[in-house]
Formats: structure tokens, C-alpha cells, sequence
């Protein structure tokens, strides 16, 4: 009974936090706003509190994501991935952070530079559809407005996951105000919901839009799958985003933004490339790879490594062989 007691504390706590603490430093002074995002994540970090966790009433991400560190490559030690378990918390609320200050169209305040240098130019006018992916790897979401002040029409593919009835209100409420407050500085772009229907994000990229999906996805049940070399070994991962870029003739790349410094952020974009080209996808993930194996605590999407399983290459046909008769 004390445990039941004290989860209605946590959702009560919860509902307070994302309806009016998160919004209420999101319109203060940056240098007190990041300095209280900072402290919000390290009480997350402390309690384990993640919205999800809250809506099924355990704290399974902290869990998962020991689970998930311990799986990259390398000898960490114990303590070092405790640390980035607890970065991560750290970097998600700051990301909810950004993410209001985005719904408060104040983007404006924010600087980022591009690299390499004229990366930015390639991504304003692209001569096909580009996909862009991109993990859940620090200031990913913010990175997508600054994908939009190149000049490109920019759209983002999000999930219903945040419609799940578990979830609190006030959390719904925010990820409504952080969709629909993107959508102001996408030149005419929109955040659209996967399990609405693939045929608009088709359009999309056939209208040679820019389309950003994240790229660190578990397959889901029924769902198109691709195997790439992913964080050690090769890995299943969601490929649907890359089947309807082969289809569309369109271009493929990937990026990550980070935080590095108060009000700053970079955004690195890796080469561009023909979506069906395999040296393609095999060069995004090992961008991928770099980045977040240098900074596994920044990548706060580790809790879903466990769900993206391990597989066995298939080997290439020996010259000379045939296939069934």
C-alpha cells in the first residue's frame, strides 16, 4: 500500500513539473533557465523519474538503460556507465527544456553553427527528397529547427506513443506544445504521426522536402526491418524511413546537434549520399557509432539497445555460385 501511496506522490509531483515548472523556467533569463534545467535532470537522475517510467509505475528506463550501456563495445567499468545513465536523465530534460523553448519561439536566442563548414548551403536546396536521420543523441529535436534556418522545407516523423492513455495529461500537453510549436519555424514543414499513414511522408520526399527520422528505432512488431552495424555488432533495426527513401529515389544523411554551451549548439551533418547506395546507410551508422561511443551518456535512448537484437551477417555468394535451381 505505501508503494501505491507513493507513486500518487510521484504522478502528482509529475503533473506539477510538466505543467508548470518545465513551462515556467522555459520563459526565464537563459542563464537561469539552463541552470535549472540542469538541476531539474539531476533530480531525475537521482529518483529515476522519466515520463515513462511514471506512466507504467516503475522505474524500468533507469534499469534498461544500465542494461543497454553495458551492452556497447569496450570495458567500462561499473561506475562509468552509472554515469551515463545518469547523464542521460541530465539530457532529456534538457531536451524537454529546448523543447519549450522552441513552443515559446525562442529559437531566436539560440546560435548554432554548421559542420563541416557549407553544410548548411547542401541541405538548403536539395536536388531530390533528403532523409536525414538522427538518434536520440543530445539536442536532437532542437536540431531540426536549425535544419529549418537553412531555408529547406523541413518535416519530422514523430509516434502516437505519447497518446498512450498511462501517460499523464500534462505530459501529453507538452509534447502537443513541442510538435506544434516546431512546426512554426519549419518553412511550411509539419511533424506528422507514423502510424497516421506512410502516403504524406511519400509526398514528401517526392516534392524534395527534407524529411528527419530518428534512426536508432527498435523494429516494430510487423514492421519493415534493416540490419546494420550499429554500436558493436549488427544489429535489426526500424527501416522503414530508408525503404520509402530507396523508393523515392531520394538522398540519404544523418546528423547530430549538441549542446556546447549556454544558448550554443552545433549541428555536424555527415556526408550526403544516394539512399540506395549501401556505403550510404553503412556510412551514417558508423557516424553514428563515432559519436555516440564517445559520448555514451549524451546518447539517451539506451534503454532501447536491449530491443535491437544482435543478428549474424549473411555471407556473400562465392563467385561462381548459383542460386536454387
Amino acid at each position: 500500500m505505501w508503494r501505491v501511496g507513493l507513486w500518487r506522490l510521484v504522478g502528482v509531483a509529475h503533473r506539477a513539473d510538466f505543467a508548470w515548472f518545465l513551462p515556467g523556467i522555459a520563459q526565464l533569463p537563459l542563464p537561469i533557465a539552463y541552470a535549472l534545467s540542469g538541476l531539474r535532470g539531476w533530480v531525475n537522475a537521482v529518483t529515476g523519474r522519466d515520463w515513462r517510467s511514471v506512466a507504467l509505475g516503475f522505474r524500468h528506463i533507469r534499469r534498461q538503460s544500465l542494461a543497454g550501456y553495458q551492452l556497447l563495445p569496450g570495458n567500462a567499468s561499473e561506475h562509468e556507465r552509472a554515469a551515463w545513465r545518469n547523464e542521460r536523465f541530465v539530457v532529456e530534460a534538457r531536451d524537454e527544456f529546448e523543447a519549450r523553448l522552441i513552443a515559446n519561439n525562442r529559437v531566436s536566442e539560440l546560435s548554432c553553427a554548421f559542420m563541416p563548414p557549407g553544410m548548411e548551403a547542401v541541405c538548403q536546396q536539395p536536388k531530390k527528397g533528403l532523409l536525414l536521420l538522427t538518434p536520440h543523441f543530445d539536442s536532437f529535436f532542437l536540431g531540426v529547427a536549425f535544419l529549418a534556418r537553412s531555408g529547406a522545407k523541413v518535416n519530422l516523423m514523430s509516434s502516437t506513443v505519447t497518446h498512450d492513455p498511462r501517460v499523464n495529461r500534462a505530459v501529453k500537453g507538452h509534447f502537443t506544445k513541442k510538435y506544434r510549436g516546431l512546426e512554426q519555424h519549419l518553412n511550411g514543414g509539419q511533424v506528422l504521426d507514423m502510424e497516421a499513414g506512410l502516403r504524406p511522408f511519400y509526398r514528401m520526399l517526392e516534392h524534395r522536402e527534407t524529411l528527419v527520422v530518428l534512426g536508432d528505432a527498435p523494429v516494430l512488431p510487423n514492421g519493415v526491418s534493416m540490419a546494420v552495424d550499429f554500436l558493436g555488432a549488427q544489429r535489426l533495426l526500424a527501416g522503414g524511413a530508408l525503404r520509402m527513401a530507396q523508393r523515392t529515389g531520394s538522398d540519404l544523411g544523418g546528423y547530430v546537434c549538441r549542446h556546447v554551451g549556454q544558448g550554443r549548439y552545433e549541428l555536424e551533418v555527415c556526408p550526403i549520399g544516394p539512399a540506395n547506395d549501401p556505403d550510404t546507410v553503412a556510412r551514417v551508422y558508423q557516424f553514428f557509432n563515432d559519436r555516440i561511443l564517445a559520448q555514451p551518456g549524451l546518447w539517451w535512448a539506451a534503454d532501447l539497445l536491449p530491443n535491437m537484437p544482435a543478428v549474424m551477417a549473411v555471407p556473400e555468394p562465392e563467385a561462381g555460385a548459383t542460386g536454387p535451381a
